[in-house]
């Protein structure tokens, strides 16, 4: 077994058995009257210390990559102990034999409501709604795991997007704001749906090809990964065309755009004419940041 093998062998069993998950909640409360400020402090730290401290995957044997999560809760309005507000995940991905680190999910929650009491604890039952924080807090750190792993192995993140399905369903039957079918473009039960149908299985492809065979070969092979980044992009077109309206690709260009644009307009040159012509077609929003390709 050679060098190469060896590391494959051991990014995909260390992914898959134990990934410490560190998350960065930051509650943003600018438009709130400053009087209902103290309880979202305390809920600050709860929900921080609750998202450090469960164990989201499991362990085996002592690992020290990790996944890191920032969120943002932003507090557009409070009655008594009800809240609504936006909530922004984000996480990136550690690219082999570099310090970078890849945006990997930008997700913006914008229809976020829930009930916080000051000093409430915080229980994770994969199962059970118990409120809607709990909830949405989980579905999104199980998420961004599922998607972590997907860019790791072949859709390797799915035993996690089942858990979010999982936690969908509950929240769902418990008719809890946000989790309706249907109900919006970036509709929290469409998310998960649509990461879980075989219609959209060519994205988490190319997630993990994106990554693992893009991204991660770049130091040793710049122009072939840069190729196969290519390739692979230009290929999600026929799920763009059966999936117009995806959330899901969406939001993976919203973290990505820039990355591509910087990525294909510096380093050894390759032919672009036909990445550039799917960009702009299917991804006219982005389009200044392919206006730094070179053609």
């Amino acid at each position: 077994m050679n060098v190469k093998m060896l590391f494959f062998v051991f990014v995909c069993s260390t992914f898959s058995w134990a990934q410490p998950v560190t998350v960065t909640l930051t509650v943003n409360t600018d438009l709130v009257d400053q009087t209902n400020v103290t309880p979202l402090q305390t809920l600050e730290k709860a929900a921080q210390d609750f998202l450090n401290n469960t164990r989201w995957t499991t362990e085996r044997g002592t690992n020290t990559s990790e996944i890191s999560i920032a969120m943002l809760l932003t507090v557009n309005s409070v009655n008594n102990n009800s809240y609504v507000g936006t909530l922004q995940v984000q996480s990136g991905r550690l690219v082999y034999n570099t310090n970078y680190t890849a945006p990997l999910v930008n997700y913006l929650d914008s229809s976020f409501a829930f009930t916080y009491q000051e000093f409430q604890p915080f229980y994770y039952d994969v199962n059970r709604f118990n409120n809607n924080l709990v909830s949405v807090l989980s579905y999104y750190i199980n998420l961004v795991i599922g998607m972590e792993l997907d860019s790791f192995s072949p859709l390797g993140g799915t035993p996690y997007f089942e858990r979010a399905r999982t936690i969908a369903n509950a929240a769902q039957a418990s008719n809890a704001s946000g989790w309706a079918a249907n109900q919006r473009q970036n509709g929290r039960y469409d998310l998960i749906d649509e990461l879980s149908s075989p219609a959209l299985k060519d994205f988490r492809t190319l997630v993990y090809e994106y990554h693992r065979n893009g991204l991660d070969v770049m130091t040793d092979q710049s122009k072939d990964a840069k190729t196969h980044i290519a390739d692979q992009l230009i290929a999600l077109q026929n799920v763009m065309r059966r999936q117009p309206n995806s959330y899901l690709i969406q939001s993976f260009f919203d973290a990505k755009a820039e990355e591509i644009g910087q990525l294909f307009s510096s380093g050894p040159e390759i032919e672009t004419q036909d990445l550039i012509r799917f960009l702009n077609r299917f991804v006219p929003s982005m389009s200044s940041y392919w206006s730094s390709i070179p053609r």
